[in-house]
């Protein structure tokens, strides 16, 4: 069953020399309960395709084709069934967040459609336990985390219960273990909701395994639609640069020679691994080379450094030379990162973090004492 069907559908920018063809002749349809996967290159049209799909939040510009929500063209559907039957998540957690209460932000966008008491209560108490978020149910939203406020926003769309949920980079600006936990949710919705999900996203890594269809833009038309892997071996077959961001188990496919199907998974990329090794003779790896010593470019000798007069030294006595053409990765280690958390306030509101560093460094005290002085113990 369709819910959504765009026909032929283009935006233009401006007029005449200074027109700007966002989006060009773009058609497909979104079943019930599908996830489809839209992606692109930055500008290739698609979040300005996502937009026209919410006329609340379409930007300024002519546009040309239809668009059907469930057989009824978009500009004739009331504006309280477009609130709520279409879901629209942005990619800034701030802009999309209006009250100051996590439980009223679950509540605001039933009271504005007039839904009753008794009802709200019900679908917002539902919300916060499957989000699992009843640990900061009565929080002041500028308390919590930015992963904990893009949750916030698709909670409370979800608790709408809309027929179609679109969301336009909602991890963009996540760290990575927020925006990991905030996809397997939305896998979670499709699944077990059978809520129909239209995303536009960057990490294919995660977002294709969850993905039953994906869509390729470029340059504002749709190059080719299909599952995870007819895609995928389409890209391969037209050399398109956007292969490069596929997940890593598609490409190592691509580079041999091979029948078999296009994996998807890091599973399916294992389990290809194995089957082709079994049947080609595996060549050694060649030895690393090692490189001289470059000429430095960035020279750092003893650096301290502290954000307030009164703070402790967050830099001290710093030594560091970069040599021309180099690639550095500064790390630290558990106490360094309790410190630093505790001290910036930085994923306080974690309790992974809160509770796992200081689980660790015990474990790591307790190995290196067992290191150094098992021996003289037993």
């Amino acid at each position: 069953m369709e819910i959504l069907r765009i026909e032929h559908l283009s935006k233009v920018y401006g007029q005449g020399e200074n027109q700007v063809r966002a989006v060009d002749d773009v058609s497909f349809s979104v079943e019930k309960g599908e996830f489809l996967a839209i992606i692109g290159p930055s500008g290739s049209g698609k979040s300005t395709l996502l937009r026209q799909l919410k006329p609340a939040l379409a930007p300024h510009g002519t546009r040309q084709g239809r668009i059907l929500f469930r057989d009824t063209p978009l500009d004739r559907v009331d504006q309280r069934t477009l609130a709520a039957r279409i879901g629209f998540v942005q990619q800034s957690p701030e802009n999309q967040i209006v009250t100051d209460k996590v439980w009223h932000e679950l509540a605001f966008g039933l009271e504005s459609l007039g839904v009753d008491t008794p009802t709200i209560r019900r679908r917002v108490a539902e919300m916060a336990a499957f989000f699992g978020i009843e640990d900061w149910f009565y929080r002041d939203v500028s308390q919590l985390s930015g992963g904990q406020k893009q949750l916030l926003n698709l909670a409370s769309v979800m608790a709408m219960q809309p027929d179609v949920l679109i969301l336009d980079e909602p991890t963009s600006q996540l760290d990575p273990i927020a925006a990991s936990d905030f996809l397997a949710v939305l896998g979670k919705i499709n699944r077990e909701l059978g809520t129909a999900v239209v995303l536009t996203e960057h990490r294919l890594e995660e977002a294709f395994p969850l993905a039953t269809a994906v869509a390729v833009m470029d340059r504002g038309q749709l190059l080719c639609t299909g599952t995870p892997y007819d895609v995928g071996r389409r890209l391969k077959t037209l050399g398109h640069r956007m292969f490069l961001a596929m997940p890593a188990a598609m490409r190592v496919w691509a580079s041999v020679e091979t029948e078999a199907p296009c994996p998807v998974t890091v599973r399916e990329g294992r389990d290809f691994l194995r089957s082709y090794a079994a049947e080609h003779p595996l060549v050694p790896l060649p030895r690393e080379q090692t490189y001289p010593r470059r000429q430095p470019v960035l020279t750092v000798q003893g650096a301290w450094f502290r954000y307030e007069p009164d703070s402790p030294d967050v830099i001290k006595g710093l030594d560091l030379t970069l040599g021309h053409g180099e690639f550095l990765a500064l790390l630290g280690g558990t106490p360094g990162a309790i410190l630093g958390m505790w001290t910036f306030r930085h994923k306080t509101r974690h309790w992974y973090f809160r509770w796992g560093l200081p689980v660790l460094l015990i474990l790591q005290l307790a190995l290196w004492f067992g290191w150094e002085y098992g021996a003289e113990l037993l």
